[in-house]
């Protein structure tokens, strides 16, 4: 049986650590580009993933 989403199992905790870590690194990644060849578009992109981001309610597992 598979548990619901908000469930606070740790696979559930390492895959929103997953959600919240790969598109921060693949921004540090192409970051030397974008101050090659700007674009705009691609900024504001991920500022609402940043602020999309910022709405997650994380799952606090008391020990």
């Amino acid at each position: 049986m598979r548990l619901p989403y908000h469930e606070c199992g740790w696979k559930n905790v390492l895959n929103n650590l997953r959600l919240i870590v790969q598109p921060l690194l693949l921004f540090w990644l192409i970051y030397p580009w974008i101050d090659i060849f700007p674009n705009s578009q691609l900024l504001l992109a991920f500022n609402h993933l940043i602020a999309a981001m910022n709405q997650f309610n994380s799952c606090y597992i008391s020990g």
